[in-house]
């Protein structure tokens, strides 16, 4: 009871820890495996070169999410369908990641409730042995 507020007090630290960097490493790792698979593929898209090179100059000051913001019909536009699908993959190993982080916190919380309660049974009975 003595060490409740502590434990309340670091348990919302962490949660609130959470939920700041869930996002960041999502977007982190979605974004840059974007960029890498959008300009792998660009080169051999066969799209024409004036659009290749528009969209490269997008994507250099933007990303390929700033290629997917393009408005139909403007230089570097034709290759939404490319910066679309790289962005879709490198979500896709984002949250992947994400959810094995989660598996491990998962795993890390059972082994230390599961210690905790051995913990307590010990206790519990050492206290029935010294009382009888």
């Amino acid at each position: 009871p003595h060490f409740t507020g502590m434990a309340s007090a670091t348990t919302s630290m962490l949660r609130d820890f959470g939920f700041t960097l869930g996002p960041a490493l999502v977007g982190a790792i979605a974004l840059g495996r974007a960029a890498i698979g959008f300009g792998t593929a660009l080169p051999g898209s066969g799209l024409p070169s004036a659009q290749i090179a528009a969209a490269q100059q997008v994507a250099a000051a933007g990303g390929p999410l700033a290629v997917n913001g393009l408005p139909p019909g403007t230089p570097g536009s034709a290759a939404h369908d490319l910066a679309f699908n790289a962005l879709g993959h490198g979500y896709s190993i984002g949250y992947l990641v994400c959810g094995i982080c989660a598996l491990i916190a998962a795993i890390l919380a059972i082994l230390v409730l599961h210690g905790g309660a051995a913990e307590q049974e010990e206790s519990d009975s050492v206290a029935t042995a010294a009382a009888v």
